[in-house]
């Protein structure tokens, strides 16, 4: 087999909620994180998808058309923000694309609120 196919990198996709209240520098920004992540965590980043729309999803359909399209199993996002600005909804929307493309959605800034409680265990119970 040759080198570089032994060695090759999984593919990764970036997604952006760039809102109105994201000017474009800090979409670049954005942009330039989730590259960075890709080359640090051993991926390669194969695009970003922004949407710039409130209340559409273009550019998540998109993204999950495209995962799908190209056998990509990995999606990068800042934070859990970008998938929804409600921790819960975000959870649901994190779920829908890793069932939708049979992966994994990867935090640059991972948090807390990403990973809700086990409904299995109750609160109070020791780890």
């Amino acid at each position: 087999m040759p080198t570089d196919l032994m060695h090759a990198r999984p593919l990764l996709f970036g997604y952006v909620r760039a809102l109105p209240e994201l000017d474009p520098i800090t979409v670049t920004r954005l942009t330039d994180e989730l590259a960075h992540f890709a080359a640090r965590e051993g991926f390669l980043l194969a695009g970003v998808y922004v949407e710039r729309r409130w209340l559409h999803g273009v550019a998540w359909d998109a993204l999950v058309t495209d995962c799908c399209r190209y056998d990509v199993r990995n999606v990068v996002v800042s934070d859990s923000t970008h998938l929804h600005t409600l921790p819960a909804l975000s959870f649901v929307m994190q779920s829908v694309i890793e069932d939708a493309i049979g992966g994994h959605v990867w935090f640059v800034h991972p948090n807390a609120e990403e990973y809700p409680p086990c409904p299995s265990r109750p609160r109070s119970a020791a780890p």
